[in-house]
């Protein structure tokens, strides 16, 4: 896994949105976060980018996997 990339032309800044491809994904700003954060929004599980990992193929080793804790 390299990361995640936005295809040109694909999102106009939009704070939420679903990336085509990752079906019940949606990605928010961290913009969204702080308005989330600031009005105590817990019915949803906020996941910095730099620790999810989407395999839908499971090919990563187990190691790479992300943590529950």
């Amino acid at each position: 896994m390299d990361g995640l990339f936005l295809e040109e032309g694909t999102w106009n800044g939009e704070d939420v949105f679903r990336p085509r491809g990752m079906w019940g994904i949606v990605l928010v700003s961290e913009r969204f976060k702080r308005f989330a954060e600031r009005h105590a929004m817990s019915h949803m599980a906020l996941i910095p980018i730099e620790k999810y990992v989407w395999d839908p193929l499971g090919i990563l080793p187990p190691h790479q996997q992300p943590s529950d804790g």
